[in-house]
């Protein structure tokens, strides 16, 4: 019997939280719409506007949508037969530059030199000189 009331003041003192996640439902008997009184019936003291039992209401998502006109049939821009398509991808796949080549090859490209020198003035300081 200990047990028994001991389980069901547990199951008690458990379900006192769960009541407060409820909606308090509506104030003082009236529509379900009405507002939650703190006290003073529906029309006195503070109280809260709307059903808090419920989720608001909001209209249905719509979304915008575009219409597609033009030939229905997919013609690509480029046409390679087969042979042609394989030696494409062959030449596309062949192994990259290392990078002893591509530093060479940057090297050698000519640059293009700058416009502004940098001078100094007789008591250290720098002037910029266009050319």
């Amino acid at each position: 019997m200990k047990k028994f009331l001991g389980v069901a003041a547990i199951v008690l003192l458990s379900s006192i939280p769960a009541h407060a996640q409820r909606g308090a439902g509506s104030a003082a008997g009236s529509s379900p719409t009405a507002a939650l009184a703190y006290g003073g019936g529906s029309t006195g003291g503070g109280g809260l506007t709307g059903d808090a039992g419920h989720l608001p209401v909001y209209s249905r998502t719509e979304f915008a949508t575009a219409a597609f006109r033009g030939e229905p049939s997919f013609a690509p821009s480029s046409f390679l037969t087969f042979e042609d398509a394989v030696k494409r991808g062959i030449a596309e796949s062949a192994p990259a530059r290392t990078v002893a080549q591509a530093a060479a090859d940057q090297q050698a490209a000519s640059r293009e030199k700058s416009r502004v020198e940098f001078v100094q003035d007789h008591s250290g300081n720098v002037i910029p000189v266009d050319h």
